[in-house]
């Protein structure tokens, strides 16, 4: 199944580099169904220029994070427990936000 995982330009380059999309603090990484809901998270945080990378996850490792309000930000978020493998066949997308 297809999920996107959001992320700063930066720390894209971080994850072309390794060839690894690092788990955070808590040892997940969050995911969405969709590129612009997985934005989302970042544009909350003061972020205009973020990339989404589309990941083919088995959707028995990924179970759905209740760590936010679906109310305000009018979509559900993942968790993929652990790592995820970055290979370069991804899909990736840049996305400018101007508000």
């Amino acid at each position: 199944m297809k999920f996107y995982h959001a992320t700063t330009t930066e720390n894209m380059e971080q994850i072309a580099t390794s060839g690894i999309i690092r788990k955070s603090w808590d040892g997940v990484v969050y995911l969405c169904k969709d590129p612009i809901d997985a934005c989302k998270f970042l544009v909350i945080r003061g972020l205009r220029k973020i990339c989404v990378i589309e990941v083919e996850l088995n959707e028995e490792d990924v179970e759905e994070s209740f760590d936010h309000s679906q109310v305000f930000f009018k979509c559900r978020a993942y968790m993929h427990k652990g790592d995820i493998r970055f290979t370069g066949m991804e899909k990736v997308e840049e996305f400018a936000f101007n508000i």
